[in-house]
């Protein structure tokens, strides 16, 4: 890939080259070893991968932080993403649960040098009021500003942030710079809101990450399992994500765009076919100059 700074940078978010792994199950751990997961991401053309708490741990136990850190390097690979932090503003055995995956986190983006944390707002049948969690994700910005750490903040529709609206609010109402954004495609188009709506309200210095990916207006099952098993490739269902890139790119993001496909179908396609896909039809999202020359060597 070309070092230019309009050359979408794509980064393989951790359930992308999971193989049979999901969010919430018993264990998240991903069945395919850490080293072929590297590999796969980087033959298929990402500059990113991401990983989640349970493969970090065990990653952790067994290669170590730094030969990890020299494995994805080596690859190629030049951003990675630790997820996923929720229950930051819970008591509690919920607090000292979140408190200890907190700390994991923390650790492991600190010796990985990752990018950023993602962090959730974990799933609300009734949302906590906004004050609450802005003074839980103060204090919690704050302790990640003492470690160097990024967090991305991320508004879903099942939980207690459910709008982007909210999320900014959250955001905005602490001052530490380690406070950010994660704006994730298939939440925004869920949650009603219009590609430019988005792109004209975000504090574009706050957005600290960028999700991608597809899906449908008409959700089976609950939200939920909505996002887990029904999002589909770039540009391959009803939510027109050449039009957000297009409007983002506008708005005047410049970082890295995490490429996050959580499915059925994902999950039951071969590791190295469905990163392949994956990236092309999000290339193939991008201005025709830019998809362009990102294929070039």
């Amino acid at each position: 890939m070309t070092t230019h700074r309009t050359t979408p940078e794509l980064i393989a978010t951790c359930w992308l080259s999971a193989g049979d792994a999901a969010p919430l199950r018993p264990s998240e751990a991903s069945p395919i070893e850490i080293a072929e997961r590297i590999s796969a991401v980087a033959d298929s053309g990402f500059a990113g991968i991401g990983l989640v708490h349970a493969d970090l741990v065990i990653a952790k136990e067994t290669l170590g932080y730094q030969a990890l850190g020299e494995m994805i390097r080596s690859a190629g690979l030049k951003h990675i993403e630790v997820e996923f932090l929720n229950d930051w503003w819970a008591t509690g055995q919920q607090r000292r649960v979140s408190d200890q995956i907190r700390a994991d986190l923390f650790e492991a983006a600190v010796a990985l040098k990752a990018r950023h944390i993602k962090v959730g707002a974990g799933n609300a049948d009734h949302p906590l009021p906004i004050q609450l969690l802005s003074d839980a994700f103060g204090e919690l910005a704050d302790d990640a500003a003492m470690h160097g750490i990024q967090l991305a903040l991320e508004a879903t529709p099942f939980s207690n942030l459910r709008t982007t609206e909210e999320a900014i609010k959250v955001v905005m109402a602490s001052g530490s710079p380690s406070a950010g954004l994660m704006i994730d495609i298939w939440h925004t188009a869920k949650s009603g809101l219009s590609h430019e709506e988005l792109w004209r309200m975000l504090p574009l210095e706050r957005v600290a990450a960028v999700e991608i990916d597809d899906g449908y207006f008409q959700t089976l099952g609950t939200v939920f399992e909505d996002t887990i098993n029904r999002r589909t490739y770039c540009g391959e269902g009803e939510f027109n994500t050449a039009e957000f890139i297009a409007r983002a790119i506008e708005a005047g993001y410049q970082g890295p765009w995490g490429v996050e496909v959580i499915s059925e179908v994902h999950r039951n396609t071969p590791v190295r076919e469905g990163l392949q896909h994956a990236f092309d039809t999000a290339i193939a999202s991008f201005p025709h100059s830019l998809a362009t020359s990102s294929r070039k060597a």
